[in-house]
């Protein structure tokens, strides 16, 4: 069949064998995952066991994109990456923005599987419908950003895209990501699934093109609705200052993380804003694939062993993170922390997160130097964190039992020391205190990559944002638990689909203009309510995954701390999340048993009994 949007090919490569094969798309399952996150759902909850260990040759890693990745639609470029996560051991995905994604439609495919593991260190090259198997044992040991230029060198051709870890991932660092052109694929461990099949990086090259259905309506649709997207006030701050330019307007609503969760307020802050940060250091706006946000600020760093180094400005999350969470308040340090955890290819959040457990530990004495290996982790030490940085990525020491993530490491240590680790399901929280937004809370305990400020968003719409296209049509208390329960569902299951067509989030488009898209790009009709309905099939597929992998309720909490512990001060002050009153109400909205289980109701009306069974 004529594919539009869509190519119409996966590659699947046995890294075993150093095989290869092209098969084509299917029908139905466009009509019911889509693309992207839901096609790679499909694919990993029907090939790969829930209780395997996720080093074993036996998981898959999927890269899909969606049907408006490389297009011309604003924000179409991004690829998801699922595989069993190594730090949840459950479901895991991460999503890249930038060009690899694009790119690997333009070779002529709409995603890959890998299975198996090379007996030594490869990467794969792919220029259209050549694919070979490289040796990549020179590569082995190098830092993302050389690993990307020795490829482009070794090929003569600069404008390949390169996906590759970097020392983090070959040495299994359990949250180390996936990296492309400083666009990150964060989140759940990624990168070390490479590692494990010792597949350094996935280069490709491509001269082909994605068909566009209705090419003239959709390039009229989105010339009149570049206006609308520009003038959302959360895009000009982007556009202007990068993510972290909301850093002091969440800090008002008492939502950014300080001292671990445990503090209310602190002067710092004004000094790591997006808006400090870009006046002082930055050099040029960039962005990803067609997109004309521009969130991506480039600066040089000023002083230290790296200055001049030319790299990404800190995210929101990595200022809040390696900043505020741990007191320190030196910008040109957070642009170093960026860097480097870009170049080692671990997760920013996961990093910032385990260092301030153990910062805690230490103030408490649970841990000493001796512990430590004469490492000081005191609040506000900037020298030691970057010291902790390349110790993780390298498991150097103390930095091997950190690897693990806080979970596991708090296990290592014990002395109660799990009571300060502030994770859900082993993926650390991100950088949006629950006490501030409630249904965030409901949200980041029910989310199926465990701790995720992403799936669903919620904190916008406890901001005061409306969706009427999904029959949100007033403004929500940000302190009340009271009937949010079915609008995280619903926000959960539409931010599915955002993952599943390919469409950035930064590009903030309403559910009925991302619905026009896709028809317009692939020739399908899908309305709003058929789309939402994909994503409820999604979202609950990942689930069954979860349910096979061993998760249950007892999984669906929050640390004690948001439970428990009031902040004295700041914007969410005496605040806690009464999680148990939205989570029953959260199950029912579902379709869910008492114990968080798809019923087969459920499961039958969202046409999934043959992929869970």
């Amino acid at each position: 069949m004529k594919w539009y949007g869509y190519i119409g090919k996966i590659l699947r490569i046995d890294l075993s064998r150093e095989k290869f094969r092209v098969e084509d798309l299917k029908p139905e399952d466009v009509d019911l995952f889509v693309g992207g996150s839901g096609l790679a759902a499909k694919i990993i909850c029907t090939e790969v066991n829930p209780q395997i260990d996720p080093f074993s040759e036996g998981n898959k890693i999927v890269c899909m994109t969606g049907p408006l990745t490389g297009t011309i639609v604003p924000g179409g470029n991004k690829t998801t990456i699922a595989a069993k996560s190594p730090l949840t051991n459950a479901w895991g995905e991460a999503h890249l923005g930038g060009f690899w994604g694009p790119e690997l439609k333009f070779a002529g495919y709409d995603g890959i599987i890998i299975a198996g593991r090379a007996k030594s260190p490869i990467y794969v090259f792919i220029h259209d419908d050549e694919i070979e198997f490289r040796d990549a044992s020179k590569l082995w040991g190098s830092t993302t950003s050389l690993t990307e230029k020795l490829i482009r060198e070794e090929n003569e051709d600069k404008n390949i895209r390169v996906l590759t870890i970097g020392p983090a991932g070959e040495n299994l660092v359990r949250y180390s990501v996936v990296v492309s052109d400083e666009r990150v694929a964060g989140r759940t461990g990624m990168g070390a699934i490479f590692g494990s099949k010792n597949l350094k990086a996935i280069a490709v090259r491509g001269t082909k093109k994605v068909e566009i259905k209705e090419y003239s309506r959709l390039r009229s649709l989105i010339r009149r609705l570049y206006p609308v997207i520009m003038s959302d006030p959360p895009t000009q701050i982007r556009a202007l200052y990068g993510t972290n330019g909301e850093m002091e307007i969440f800090y008002e609503y008492g939502d950014v993380p300080l001292k671990n969760f445990s503090k209310g307020a602190w002067e710092g802050i004004s000094k790591i804003s997006g808006q400090v940060i870009v006046k002082s250091m930055l050099r040029r706006h960039r962005a990803c694939f067609n997109c004309p946000v521009h969130c991506w600020k480039e600066v040089v760093i000023k002083e230290g062993l790296y200055a001049g180094t030319e790299t990404r400005a800190p995210e929101y999350e990595t200022a809040a993170s390696l900043g505020a969470l741990l007191l320190i308040d030196d910008s040109n340090y957070l642009a170093v922390a960026e860097y480097l955890c870009n170049e080692y290819g671990i997760d920013v959040i996961s990093t910032g997160v385990t260092i301030a457990w153990v910062m805690e530990l230490f103030e408490k004495g649970i841990i000493t130097e001796k512990e430590t290996g004469g490492l000081k982790l005191e609040w506000g030490n900037a020298q030691v964190v970057i010291k902790l940085l390349s110790m993780i990525s390298r498991r150097e020491g103390f930095g091997d039992i950190l690897a693990e993530g806080s979970m596991r490491a708090s296990k290592i240590i014990g002395k109660n020391s799990e009571r300060f680790a502030m994770h859900i399901k082993g993926v650390e929280i991100p950088m949006h205190d629950p006490r501030a937004f409630k249904g965030m809370g409901l949200q980041y305990a029910t989310s199926n990559r465990g701790a995720d400020h992403l799936q669903g968003s919620f904190f916008r719409i406890e901001q005061g944002e409306r969706v009427p296209d999904l029959k949100i049509y007033e403004r929500v208390d940000r302190f009340s638990v009271k009937g949010k329960a079915w609008m995280v569902a619903v926000m959960q299951d539409w931010h599915e689909v955002l993952e599943s067509v390919g469409l950035c989030k930064f590009v903030r488009l309403a559910p009925g203009h991302v619905a026009a898209f896709y028809t317009l790009v692939t020739g399908i009709v899908k309305r709003v309510p058929e789309l939402r309905e994909a994503g409820e099939r999604i979202f609950n597929l990942k689930r069954m995954f979860n349910v096979k992998a061993g998760l249950s309720s007892k999984d669906d909490t929050l640390p004690r701390r948001f439970l428990e512990e009031p902040l004295d001060e700041g914007g969410a002050k005496g605040q806690t999340v009464e999680l148990e009153v939205m989570l029953q109400e959260y199950y029912k909205c579902r379709g869910w048993d008492s114990n968080g289980v798809p019923t087969k109701e459920t499961l039958a009306r969202l046409k999934l009994l043959k992929y869970v069974n």
